[in-house]
């Protein structure tokens, strides 16, 4: 069990960190006063530990109480708040004689890592549980006070139609896009890893629509579904058909013909929604080509040569060899995307601004945005974000369990 001066100076340092960040975001004014009340808590736990460690380290301890003690007393001046993290330098300076070299290699670890740590807990953690605690009052906008209300925002969120159709349109988004992203990225990047001539350029060409601005590739992808200039109706012959302004459901209309009327979700995405989830396939190809040509070529080359001398045809190679051994890479597209199409917000923004026709089109994301941003409601906004991370997360918990037990590891 490790002696508690293998910890002492980590983490003072670590504590004089985040202080300094809680400070100066203070001084930016996001979240003013909690994040001011957080940097004064961190200061004080430094100081305290300081004073805990002091006879520890002798006159470096001493130096090092008295910086964590200016550090305290001007916590409200990010950079004096600096001294906090002088004072963890300090003690390990007293400490370093009786700490082994793990242990002092461990301190340059933890110097080195704290910074970018605690930047992700300050800016990502902080926040996220700063927005559950807005959500838990009325209509914040910074400006006036708000009362406290509990939980009657998710109260109303769950009886708000409009976050249910929300929800039912990412949710489409998110069964047509994933599966169909991982199936085109594998057939492309089987094929990418046959030698061909000229493999590095169909590489690059793949690859560039990732690359490309998203805004600016919604730009050109509204103009190939422009009713009456589009290049999309050219190449139909359909020329005045509104690709981005068409509610209809797709199964409803594939269905009708035959007298079967769906209506709701049962009818589908709808054809403006399906537009926009071919351009995301189309712009998230590139990366899961990328990923899938790294785990292809990882599996040895040895296997297909084995199996071809035992007469394997093409499709039994990839049956039997590539899509086993390719698993773990499909497994994490699989998490990955599931997360990124749950936060589709950009290209649904440019190319269907008010959320299409009749909200078809409409994400939880994008309608978080407008109840924060158009109708400044913050409170409702972040109960809006704080559900939708709990979706999340079960989702992606429920995927690594349902999918993980298929997926092989190692040769």
């Amino acid at each position: 069990m490790k002696k508690p001066e293998h910890l002492l100076a980590p983490a003072l340092l670590g504590i004089g960190v985040l202080a300094f960040l809680a400070a100066w975001a203070h001084r930016l004014a996001i979240g003013a006063a909690p994040s001011a009340g957080i940097a004064l808590l961190l200061a004080l736990s430094g100081f305290l530990l300081a004073l805990y460690a002091a006879p520890r380290a002798g006159l470096w301890g001493t130096l090092a109480l008295v910086a964590a003690g200016a550090g305290l007393a001007s916590v409200w001046n990010a950079n004096l708040a600096l001294f906090t993290v002088l004072s963890g330098l300090l003690l390990y300076l007293g400490l370093r004689r009786r700490l082994p070299e793990p242990a002092q290699a461990a301190f340059w670890g933890w110097a080195f890592v704290w910074p970018s740590l605690a930047l992700v807990l300050v800016w990502h953690v902080f926040p996220s549980l700063y927005a559950f605690y807005i959500s838990l009052f009325d209509r914040v906008s910074f400006i006036a006070k708000s009362r406290f209300v509990g939980l009657l925002n998710y109260q109303i969120l769950f009886h708000d139609p409009l976050f249910w159709r929300a929800l039912s349109n990412t949710f489409w988004y998110v069964v047509f896009t994933v599966p169909t992203g991982i199936v085109l990225g594998t057939l492309v990047a089987i094929l990418l890893n046959e030698r061909v001539r000229f493999l590095g350029l169909f590489r690059t060409l793949y690859f560039l629509p990732y690359i490309t601005a998203l805004t600016a590739a919604a730009a050109v992808w509204m103009w190939i579904y422009h009713p009456e200039f589009g290049f999309l109706n050219w190449l139909l012959g359909t020329p005045g058909f509104d690709w981005l302004h068409t509610p209809d459901g797709v199964f409803g209309l594939l269905l009708r013909p035959l007298g079967v009327e769906l209506k709701g979700f049962l009818a589908g995405p709808s054809v403006a929604f399906v537009a926009i989830m071919a351009m995301s396939v189309w712009h998230l190809l590139g990366y899961n080509v990328v990923i899938l040509l790294a785990g292809l070529q990882s599996i040895p080359r040895q296997y297909y040569e084995a199996a071809m001398i035992d007469g394997a045809t093409w499709w039994q190679l990839q049956r039997y060899i590539t899509w086993p051994l390719l698993s773990p890479t499909t497994f994490f597209l699989a998490i990955i995307g599931l997360i990124g199409a749950f936060q589709v917000f950009t290209q649904v923004y440019v190319m269907t601004p008010t959320g299409g026709v009749l909200n078809d089109t409409l994400t939880v994301t994008m309608y978080l945005y407008n109840k924060g941003f158009r109708d400044s409601d913050f409170s409702y906004a972040s109960a809006i974000a704080v559900v939708v991370f709990f979706v999340i997360l079960a989702l992606t918990l429920l995927q690594k369990r349902v999918l993980e037990r298929r997926v092989t590891y190692g040769e």
